[in-house]
């Protein structure tokens, strides 16, 4: 009997879930993909995979109920996604579920040749489960081979989709040689940074644009890591755009110390022209704190080269990150000021499991995590901050956005939402310390 299963995927229809789905079916299932388990999917389907690309997914009651419907009705369970990366906090607030642990293409078929042939997913590597109340963890499976195309279950209406501007965000590569103390990548997919030979990425756009995709952003941390040099990234640009087309074609994420001319010119000439900078902080003291590998002179450096070559910059910048002082964010506006970024986007900084900063959240006292510490305008404090800064940096732009009565709003309502959401992960991760003890590697 062929095995039916439903993949859902909650917000949007993200790149992890399609090859997940892809697996599936390149295994001999019959595979629906969904944003919601609407109760027709889950009577229809003997087993339901959660793709759950935010740790903010296993606090969310949507969620919890869906999942929580899929056991009662009798369906066995799979999450995976990035949450996967301490299986403890998912089976902590997901009872019932098989975690399923780093890449989809190695973990998956045999989990699903297990639970077909109704053998014991607990000798399948790359697993964890709750067996009589205690945890069962089988490891970490061996990363995927990228040499060949990813299979893909490609969902109608991906046009519809607009995730910062793209359809779809896909993928060149895995891995980062970073130690950034905020981000997953390096320690979910490794800092041996692996890339897929370029026919296989177009064959990939290819299948995305028969399903009505035509805007696309390269996703993988820090975009020009892809290939041996420059040239193999200029290479990767040029025959996406052709394809694609250059208005339809987005390299954004990158680093300031991996800027090189070779570089800019490429996204120059075959993308959208822009860059989103990770400048993090304008000090340098924060930025020794993240781990983040770059000065404030080397954001100088990187914006005064883009700006050369005629590449916009917007900056990617984080506030609110623990022992952070008044005096680095007023550096952070002052560099701001300084730099007249062609956009800017704040971000309350977000503790994910298994990272630096998420165990760091749960040893620190809370006076020392502004996210958890009342604000004055806003409520908390690091709310207070990234208002300020979202505020400075309308005004410091290239071309400065006037601070009308409706812009302050949407600030205000941006920010709330963004504290909210990090103050009730940190909460719940210094709840839940106790499993997150050597998990951060």
């Amino acid at each position: 009997m062929t095995l039916r299963i439903l993949v859902v995927s909650p917000d949007y229809y993200t790149y992890g879930a399609m090859v997940v789905g892809g697996v599936c079916e390149r295994w001999g299932a019959r595979v629906r993909l969904r944003r919601t388990p609407d109760p027709k999917a889950l009577r229809t389907s003997d087993l339901v995979i959660f793709s759950l690309h935010s740790t903010h997914h296993l606090l969310r009651k949507d969620v919890i109920e869906a999942v929580r419907k899929a056991i009662d009705a009798g369906r066995r369970v799979i999450v995976g996604g990035p949450v996967s990366q301490v299986p403890e906090l998912v089976l902590e607030r997901l009872s019932g579920v098989i975690v399923a642990k780093g890449e989809a293409e190695t973990v998956l078929p045999p989990l699903l040749d297990a639970l077909r042939e109704g053998g014991d997913p607990e000798e399948v590597e790359g697993i964890a489960l709750k067996h009589d109340g205690d945890l069962v963890d089988t490891g970490w499976p061996p990363p995927a081979d990228l040499e060949e195309p990813r299979p893909l279950k490609v969902p109608r209406g991906l046009d519809r989709q607009d995730i910062r501007g793209a359809n779809v965000y896909i993928e060149t590569h895995r891995g980062c040689a970073g130690a950034c103390t905020f981000c997953q990548v390096p320690r979910f997919f490794g800092r041996e940074v692996r890339w897929k030979p370029l026919d296989a990425i177009l064959e990939e756009v290819r299948a995305l644009m028969r399903a009505g995709a035509r805007r696309f952003a390269i996703s993988g941390g820090t975009v020009n890591m892809y290939g041996d040099d420059e040239e193999d990234f200029a290479r990767l640009l040029a025959a996406l755009s052709d394809l694609v087309g250059r208005q339809n074609l987005s390299a954004p994420d990158v680093r300031a110390d991996l800027l090189n001319e070779r570089v800019l010119e490429a996204i120059r000439d075959h993308t959208i022209g822009w860059i989103f900078l990770g400048v993090e902080s304008g000090s340098d003291r924060m930025l020794r704190r993240m781990k983040k590998g770059i000065t404030t002179d080397d954001v100088r450096e990187a914006v005064w080269l883009a700006r050369r070559v005629g590449v916009r910059v917007a900056a990617s910048l984080i506030v609110g990150y623990p022992g952070e002082r008044e005096e680095d964010v007023e550096a952070t506006e002052e560099l701001l000021a300084e730099l007249a970024f062609d956009d800017a986007f704040i971000n309350v900084a977000e503790p994910i499991p298994g990272t630096e900063l998420g165990r760091l959240v749960t040893e620190l006292p809370e006076e020392e995590i502004p996210v958890l510490r009342p604000g004055k305008r806003m409520e908390t404090l690091a709310g207070d901050r990234a208002l300020q800064l979202q505020l400075t940096a309308f005004t410091t732009l290239s071309r400065p956005v006037p601070l009308t009565d409706d812009v302050y709003r949407e600030a205000v309502k941006g920010v709330r939402e963004e504290e909210r959401k990090v103050a009730r992960i940190t909460r719940f991760l210094r709840e839940h310390a106790h499993l997150l003890r050597g998990t951060a590697h």
